[in-house]
């Protein structure tokens, strides 16, 4: 997960992440949007009254959040990112089907973030910047740029993130999923696993990385589905 000093701070390594924080802040906000979005068409207004509804980064973004995606990208050399914006405030209390709604409101943001690698596909398959080869193997055309490489960093994180934000483990969205399919009372108690939120995603980061292998193993399938689905 960590790489070499000299690679962590080489010209290409910053220059990359540079034009990558803005892509991902973008990405991290419209995710956030969706939840608050869903919640309030589904009768918490809780987002909206808090101004969450808004697209202004400033409302989103979570100082450390933002911090950890340049020291995860760093600390790795470029090879692994990680960080968070702002939960959308949520109120259960407020929906008709409590599970069911927040559940969906949950699924929403993951979504979102396949949508925006969607766009960006279509991006690299209009551009022709990513073709698909034999076996459904990714390539890239040509010697690309700094920003063709940033496009298609960009497509595969905003995969991995959906994908990362389904673990069904709190506080991560696929949680609110797997509480729909529980028995009230146990869905409560799941519920306040949220509490240890941040030790329990520092643990999997550092400790579980099968569970990350997994994750980005599922990346590339998706990734080739919606670059057949753009046209590549």
């Amino acid at each position: 997960m960590f790489g070499n000093i000299d690679s962590a701070f080489s010209a290409q390594n910053l220059e990359m992440l540079a034009l990558l924080l803005p892509i991902l802040i973008v990405s991290m906000v419209l995710h956030e949007m969706a939840h608050g979005y869903v919640a309030n068409r589904l009768g918490d207004p809780t987002a909206r009254m808090l101004g969450r509804l808004s697209p202004n980064p400033v409302r989103h973004i979570d100082p450390m959040g933002s911090a950890m995606f340049a020291i995860s990208w760093i600390a790795s050399g470029g090879t692994f990112l990680f960080g968070w914006a702002k939960p959308i405030p949520v109120q259960p209390r407020f929906f008709n089907h409590p599970q069911r709604d927040f559940a969906i409101t949950a699924i929403a943001g993951p979504l979102t973030n396949i949508a925006v690698a969607y766009v960006l596909g279509l991006v690299l398959s209009l551009t022709g910047l990513v073709m698909i080869g034999p076996g459904d193997q990714l390539y890239s055309v040509g010697d690309p740029t700094l920003i063709d490489r940033v496009l298609v960093q960009a497509f595969l994180l905003n995969i991995w993130l959906a994908i990362f934000n389904m673990i069904p483990i709190p506080p991560l969205d696929g949680s609110r999923v797997v509480a729909a399919f529980m028995p009230r009372q146990m869905a409560e108690a799941w519920s306040r696993l949220d509490q240890y939120g941040m030790f329990i995603l520092m643990g999997m980061i550092f400790f579980f990385r099968p569970l990350l292998a997994v994750v980005s193993g599922l990346t590339d399938p998706i990734a080739t589905f919606l670059l057949k689905l753009a046209g590549a």
